[in-house]
């Protein structure tokens, strides 16, 4: 038996632990980081494929809104077209009737198309508004995802407390104590009582 060598060893240990415990911690930490930076790299494809959906969204809007005022044009244009086929006034005008009669038939042929040309005006300021509502809701559905993505990933992420430094065991105190306990063995060896 070697004088010391169980506090050699005790250190031995503690020193092996104590390593081993720092590679962990950096290993873990590595984890940690590589989750992050992958978490990260899931942020901004969110915060793009939100943004990309939402253009999308606006886009089917103002394509929906064209489709419409093109219809209304069109229909504009067919009830024109019937205006001045129908037209009464126009027709009694022309045959050389003249007179308060003639202009109120005109008038009120006139006020026939305007009034499907207001109608048509005022379902496409509606149909705007709902598609404008639609597209506000879309907006706000976008924001809470991405304000969803960000809280995931808000947290700064510290890498864990290192661990306490070993205390090492006196091994010139330890072998001394040996030294005596071997001594006093001998001792009680050598002096019978």
């Amino acid at each position: 038996m070697c004088l010391g060598a169980q506090a050699r060893a005790a250190n031995k240990r503690a020193r092996r632990d104590y390593e081993y415990n720092l590679q962990r911690r950096e290993a873990d930490w590595m984890q940690t980081l590589s989750v992050t930076n992958t978490e990260r790299v899931m942020y901004d494809q969110g915060i793009d494929a939100s943004n990309l959906g939402l253009a999308n969204v606006y886009s089917d809007i103002e394509e929906k809104f064209g489709d419409q005022v093109g219809q209304a044009l069109q229909e504009d244009e067919a009830n024109w077209k019937n205006f001045l086929q129908n037209n009464q006034g126009m027709k009694m005008a022309a045959s050389g009737q003249t007179g308060r009669s003639a202009d109120r038939i005109s008038t009120l042929d006139l006020a026939d198309y305007l009034k499907k040309g207001s109608r048509k005006a005022y379902e496409l300021t509606e149909s705007r508004e709902e598609l404008t509502k639609a597209g506000q809701k879309a907006a706000g559905m976008a924001r809470a995802e991405q304000m969803n993505l960000f809280a995931r990933n808000a947290m700064v992420k510290n890498p864990d407390i290192a661990p306490p430094q070993p205390v090492y065991q006196n091994v010139g105190a330890a072998a001394f104590m040996d030294a005596l306990s071997i001594g006093q063995s001998i001792a009680t060896i050598a002096l019978p009582f």
